[in-house]
């Protein structure tokens, strides 16, 4: 993804360009595998937001989270901890960075409507994922197959239509991901139904290459 894709959102949203610089600039030069996601990832896809972010959501493996909170940008709210609120499962620490609230999350798992999905970084998500920049630092973003199924799982419906949209654009994009993450984690029927319906190919945990 090049800058032009997402002209204009700097200017449109100043605070939040300056707590990604932040960002980007206290971990560009980790190790570890780190994502973009929610509504600012959403936003750099070019997905039609129906309100401004309100925070910034940073995805790893635990290993990897684990490492980045020690060179966290702005203020750290707290240590990484086991959270198990609800349906969800994953290590969370919070921060501070300008006038952005930062979430970072390890290892995130989802139970719902009878499927189980995790997220895998570092070996699967990340070889998918699109780039974007903030000056000279690179922004990873986590694909829009994770955020479609994310957010159909908790019902979002605000979120997983326009998601759909935007992948409906460039399919041959999406089409891979999204069968590597059939096969690496547990869905219905029903529920490979409605993503069918919704990005409008097939969802084949055949289809492509093992990862």
């Amino acid at each position: 993804m090049g800058q032009n894709e997402t002209l204009g959102w700097t200017e449109r949203y100043p605070e939040l360009h300056l707590a990604l610089l932040e960002m980007a600039k206290a971990w560009h030069n980790q190790p570890h595998t780190w994502l973009l996601g929610g509504s600012c990832g959403l936003l750099l896809q070019g997905v039609e937001l129906s309100q401004a972010p309100r925070d910034i959501d940073v995805y790893a493996d635990i290993v990897a989270a684990k490492a980045l909170h020690h060179d966290a940008p702005g203020r750290r709210l707290d240590k990484p901890v086991v959270d198990t609120t609800g349906p969800y499962a994953s290590l969370l620490s919070h921060y501070q960075v300008g006038a952005c609230s930062l979430e970072l999350v390890g290892g995130f798992e989802v139970w719902a409507r009878e499927s189980w999905y995790r997220t895998q970084v570092e070996h699967v998500l990340a070889l998918y994922a699109p780039e974007t920049r903030v000056y000279d630092y690179r922004l990873r973003l986590m694909p829009l197959a994770h955020e479609l199924l994310f957010n159909l799982l908790r019902g979002r419906e605000d979120r997983y239509v326009p998601i759909s949209i935007r992948m409906r654009q460039e399919p041959e994009v999406h089409q891979p991901v999204m069968n590597v993450l059939s096969r690496h984690n547990v869905w219905t029927d029903r529920f490979r139904s409605e993503v069918e319906e919704l990005v409008g190919f097939a969802w084949s945990e055949e289809a492509g290459e093992e990862q």
